[in-house]
């Protein structure tokens, strides 16, 4: 019997999908799992959000799109912090300007007010920019889309520009700009760690974990890995004697050793990808017996 044939789809550039690039610190990790994880909450996300906006702000306003997109450079977030590490929130500011213009009712439908973006920033865009922030990012990043309930605090004394995942929202009534919750790496481990092992109905009921959860629950515990790449033996004298200027001949182990704290794992060889040291080659370091 014949396999059946193989279709080959061929796009034109312009209309080319958008392909997520990974690095190699990505490979193996479910990272193309996150988007269908927060489309799953689409419809909770949407109830959510019509209801906020309703009640707190007096505005009509529902979920329309949402898009992701991997390592996102953002330099004014606000930055939050939880026990895994720092979330942020960002919002163009024409969505701000008109979410504050509809609130206060100065986009009538008879006379609209186009807010203007070159105009300095006031003490009320502020507070609003910050309420929506604390409250958005809470009411997205929650139970059904994180896999538990989080406790989000400002965070004013975290400075950080670059951000593992990024969820984009689009709302339904404002034409234009969107709003962005932003995540480290450790909740996105976290998330990467529900989709690896998610929890049994009777497991969430009795408040315990089954052993194949506290397995999978173990087997994700992120380790740190590091390589001796040169390492040289100087006698206090000799490294006193050194001066600014002073060449250090060392050379590169081959392979070189990797530990996990203190304790050496593997031999493994080092390899150069764009711009970035890598582990490769990974030899498991067998200890040498004697025998009598």
């Amino acid at each position: 019997m014949n396999p059946a044939p193989q279709r080959i789809r061929i796009h034109a550039r312009d209309t080319l999908p958008d392909l997520v690039k990974l690095e190699t610190s990505q490979l193996g990790r479910p990272w193309h799992k996150l988007p269908k994880l927060m489309n799953d909450s689409f419809d909770i996300l949407d109830s959510r959000l019509s209801i906020y906006f309703l009640k707190k702000l007096r505005v009509n306003a529902a979920l329309k799109s949402m898009t992701f997109s991997l390592d996102r450079h953002c330099k004014n977030a606000l930055i939050y912090s939880t026990a895994y590490g720092n979330i942020a929130f960002v919002i163009d500011r024409i969505l701000l300007l008109n979410i504050l213009h509809d609130y206060y009712g100065l986009s009538k439908e008879s006379h609209r007010v186009a807010p203007d973006t070159r105009s300095p920033v006031t003490k009320t865009e502020e507070r609003l920019k910050n309420k929506l922030g604390q409250e958005l990012t809470a009411l997205i990043i929650n139970k059904e889309t994180f896999g538990e309930a989080l406790e989000i605090k400002n965070d004013y004394s975290t400075v950080k520009s670059q951000w593992s995942w990024c969820v984009s929202f689009t709302l339904e009534g404002y034409d234009h700009g969107a709003f962005s919750i932003l995540l480290d790496n450790h909740h996105v481990d976290r998330m990467l760690s529900t989709l690896r092992a998610p929890e049994s109905s009777s497991a969430a009921a009795s408040g315990a974990m089954t052993p194949p959860q506290l397995e999978a629950l173990f087997d994700s515990l992120p380790l740190k890995l590091h390589g001796r790449l040169a390492s040289l033996n100087l006698t206090v004298a000799q490294l006193a004697d050194i001066k600014p200027g002073d060449i250090i001949p060392v050379s590169l182990s081959d392979p070189l050793p990797v530990f996990i704290g203190k304790e050496q794992i593997f031999d493994a060889a080092i390899a150069e990808d764009r711009g970035r040291l890598l582990l490769c080659d990974l030899h498991d370091k067998t200890t040498e017996k004697s025998y009598e």
